[in-house]
C-alpha cells in the first residue's frame, strides 16, 4: 500500500535536510544556487550537442601487433603465403588483451584508437589486410572483417556529447 506522503511532512524532512547543511557552511540560498548552475549548464549541455550523431561509421577489426617493422613484414609474408590470421594472433601478437580471440577489437569508431590506426582501418575494404602500420605501441597487421554505421551505445554516445560540450566551452574560454 502507498504510504501517505503529506505537505506538512514534505516541509518537515526538507527543513531537516537544510537544518543538516548547515553542518558543512551550506545554506538553502546556496544549495539553490548550485542546483540553478547545474540545471542551466543541463540544458546549455543539452542545446550545444543535440545535433550529435547516435550512429557512426564504425570498423570491426582484427590486428597483429608487434615491436619491429621487420617483425610485421615477416607476419604479413606468412599471411600473404596463406597463414591464418587468428593463429598469427594468438602466436605473435604483443596485444596481450586480445591476441588469445585472434586479435579481434571488435567495433570501434575513429576517435577509440590512436590516429595512425584509425587511419588505416578506416581506408581497407572489408577483408583487406594493411601493410605495417607504426604506432607508439609497435607495429600493427591490421585486418578489417566490418565496415558499417552503427548506432552508438548509451556510453559512448554520452562521452560524444561530453567531449563536444567541453570543446564548445574550451572555444569560448578561448575566444
Amino acid at each position: 500500500t502507498a504510504t501517505p506522503y503529506t505537505e506538512e511532512g514534505f516541509n518537515s524532512t526538507k527543513q531537516e535536510y537544510f537544518t543538516g547543511l548547515g553542518e558543512y557552511d551550506i545554506s538553502e540560498a546556496d544549495l539553490r544556487e548550485i542546483f540553478r548552475y547545474d540545471l542551466l549548464r543541463t540544458k546549455v549541455s543539452e542545446e550545444i550537442t543535440k545535433d550529435i550523431a547516435a550512429e557512426q561509421e564504425q570498423v570491426w577489426a582484427r590486428h597483429i601487433l608487434v615491436a619491429d617493422e621487420a617483425t610485421a613484414k615477416t607476419v604479413l609474408e606468412r599471411l600473404n603465403n596463406g597463414e591464418d590470421f587468428a593463429k598469427l594472433a594468438a602466436e605473435l601478437s604483443t596485444d596481450t588483451s586480445n591476441s588469445a580471440q585472434g586479435g579481434d577489437l571488435g567495433w570501434f569508431g575513429r576517435e577509440k584508437m590512436v590516429t595512425p590506426f584509425s587511419d588505416a582501418a578506416f581506408a581497407l575494404g572489408i577483408g583487406e589486410i594493411s601493410q605495417p602500420v607504426k604506432t607508439d605501441f609497435g607495429y600493427h597487421i591490421i585486418q578489417v572483417l566490418g565496415h558499417e554505421v552503427r548506432p552508438l551505445s548509451a556510453e559512448d554516445l554520452q562521452a560524444a556529447k561530453d567531449q563536444a560540450f567541453a570543446d564548445w566551452l574550451s572555444g569560448l574560454r578561448e575566444e
